[in-house]
């Protein structure tokens, strides 16, 4: 049996399914990755692979060098690997490497999170009302972030949310940019740059009638700030731009090799190119 589950693991890796729900015009494409690339750890040398036989997933730990299926585990219940940008951009591993998150589709009356101890693969559970999706996880996995949506079609927005994993609790208050002081926002996370510490998410989202925005998380202190591109395109190019992090002091925005703008990490002045 377990042979057989491995083998199963490494032929279905290279066949990627992503499944969502109804809240992908809100805050990011709300689905899960079943196979394909899954997501890599932090150290580069192992692939995490989620493979559904129906009413359980398959969490397979794959060697990034070869593609052997080290180790495996059942789990009741329908997972994927998050998907957190409309360009395929998967995350769901704490910077420290012990912990591995998948979650179920959204757009249901609720939603649940598997949080799996890398190490040993020891599952915990995590279940909220309404539809949700992950959004990051701190280094050191002591908080999750996710996006809780509301509403549908062009009336969906969304919030994010912070749980304290070591308290296991919501917190009641959203992760929201405290000098605008909006609570909901709308549009389509695009792309994701994540500084290589792992505390900053830096996320595009692109909007119909506005201009983009990044959005800013720092997973460890809870924060976050949204930052206005001066960027004047249609959705549909928006939908194009790309970022990278130069030295961790830049963030460029990116259409295909031009940089069209330039945000200072530091101050979050943002530079036209």
């Amino acid at each position: 049996m377990k042979s057989s589950i491995a083998l199963l693991a490494t032929g279905l890796a290279v066949a990627a399914i992503a499944a969502g729900g109804s809240s992908a015009a809100g805050g990011g494409p709300a689905t899960i990755l079943l196979g394909g690339k899954g997501v890599i750890s932090p150290s580069g040398k192992i692939r995490y692979l989620a493979l559904t036989t129906g009413r359980q997933t398959i969490v397979s730990v794959v060697k990034v060098r070869g593609g052997q299926a080290s180790r495996w585990r059942l789990i009741k219940g329908y997972f994927g690997v998050p998907i957190i940008a409309v360009d395929g951009t998967t995350d769901g591993v704490s910077r420290d490497g012990r912990t591995l998150v998948l979650a179920t589709p959204t757009g249901g009356r609720r939603t649940e999170f598997a949080l799996i101890a890398t190490k040993t693969l020891r599952l915990r559970r995590l279940t909220l009302p309404g539809s949700w999706s992950f959004d990051a996880i701190s280094p050191d996995a002591t908080a999750l972030f996710l996006i809780e949506y509301s509403g549908t079609g062009s009336n969906a927005s969304y919030r994010v949310r912070a749980y304290d994993l070591a308290a296991r609790r919501l917190l009641p208050t959203p992760v929201v940019d405290r000098t605008i002081g909006e609570k909901l926002m709308r549009g389509q996370a695009v792309t994701r740059a994540t500084t290589s510490d792992g505390r900053w998410a830096y996320t595009l989202y692109a909007r119909a009638n506005h201009e983009p925005f990044v959005h800013a998380l720092d997973t460890v202190r809870r924060k976050a700030f949204c930052i206005d591109l001066p960027i004047d395109s249609r959705k549909a190019e928006q939908m194009e731009l790309r970022l990278r992090l130069r030295a961790g002091r830049t963030l460029e925005v990116r259409s295909g090799q031009d940089t069209v703008a330039a945000v200072d990490t530091r101050t979050f002045v943002v530079h036209r190119r």
